[in-house]
């Protein structure tokens, strides 16, 4: 009974750990991806207003 809940504990640790970096690692993927797609809208939108205006 003594050595069973010292080999749970940091097993469930060890889970909630991965888990929480695995959220982060997308939610920082997500960030970046919707901030590169920010760019390139505003890349494309500025040459084809010197399309237009040009």
């Amino acid at each position: 009974m003594g050595l069973l809940p010292l080999l749970i504990l940091p097993v469930y640790l060890g889970i909630l750990v991965a888990i929480f970096y695995l959220i982060y690692t997308w939610v920082n993927k997500f960030i970046a991806l919707r901030q590169e797609q920010n760019d390139l809208l505003r890349e494309i939108i500025k040459r084809m207003d010197t399309k237009a205006n040009g």
